[in-house]
């Protein structure tokens, strides 16, 4: 995995360049590597920076490339008090007790819990969007004097986009009780 790690990046950065092109021209290369395997042997830490650095004299000599690696395995029970380890506890959360704990303690992965639900009810939602937008198509057919035959088939959407409204809105209460 290393070494495919280190290939793809190498790949990002030559790529970046056409013939003739400076090598000033050149952007940063990020990484990040996040698993629930041990990646990097002999460290307890679930995070590292790795760039191009001088081991001696402990000098960085690029950071052109900078591949972070987060192993879920090595998360402490216990918070350590930084952002990453929220974000980290948020990714790694299997149950919904997890994630709620671990949005309580910080604002924006609570945001992003919160968007987590909405997407689990984003297919009911696609649903109720086409819907939408068949009715507005059929009602612009109407108007046109093209369809008058879909007049009924159209009130009875009408009945069922006004049953979706109120599902929306039943969806959207639960939401804001779970925020």
């Amino acid at each position: 995995m290393k070494e495919r790690i280190v290939f793809y990046d190498a790949r990002l950065i030559t790529e970046q360049l056409n013939q003739g092109d400076k090598y000033s021209k050149i952007n940063q290369v990020i990484s990040i590597i996040i698993t629930n395997k041990t990646l990097v042997e002999g460290s307890s830490r679930y995070h590292h920076r790795f760039t191009l650095f001088d081991l001696d004299v402990k000098i960085e000599f690029s950071d052109i490339i900078e591949i972070h690696t987060l192993e879920l395995q090595k998360l402490p029970e216990e918070p350590d008090g930084t952002k990453l380890y929220d974000w980290a506890k948020f990714i790694d959360a299997e149950t919904e007790e997890e994630l709620n704990m671990t949005a309580e303690r910080n604002p924006e992965v609570k945001k992003a819990a919160v968007r987590i639900v909405e997407l689990s009810a984003d297919e009911r939602a696609r649903e109720l969007a086409e819907n939408h937008i068949k009715h507005q198509r059929d009602m612009a057919s109407i108007l046109d004097g093209k369809d008058i035959e879909h007049a009924r088939v159209i009130a009875d959407k009408d009945a069922e986009i006004a049953d979706n409204h109120a599902e929306i809105a039943r969806l959207r209460a639960l939401l804001e009780k779970q925020g």
